[in-house]
């Protein structure tokens, strides 16, 4: 895996990641809804944790990392 694409792939998906779920995140919190900012914590740790797992297994695959479908 090149490291340009690489870090493209990691800029994209942080973007994406936070577009989708960390402005949820700032909503919950900033309507004081406990419940939900925890759900929405927990979703997030989730959708990062795909992220790395996705980047680690793609570092051992001859074509690299795909964009996602």
């Amino acid at each position: 895996m090149i490291n340009a694409d690489i870090e493209s792939w990691a800029l994209a998906r942080a973007h994406h990641i936070v577009l989708n779920e960390g402005l949820s995140l700032a909503k919950a919190a900033q309507d004081l809804d406990r419940k939900r900012s925890r759900s929405l914590v927990y979703e997030l740790r989730k959708v990062i944790t795909a992220a790395i797992v996705e980047a680690h297994a793609a570092s051992f695959d001859p074509q690299g990392v795909r964009p996602e479908s």
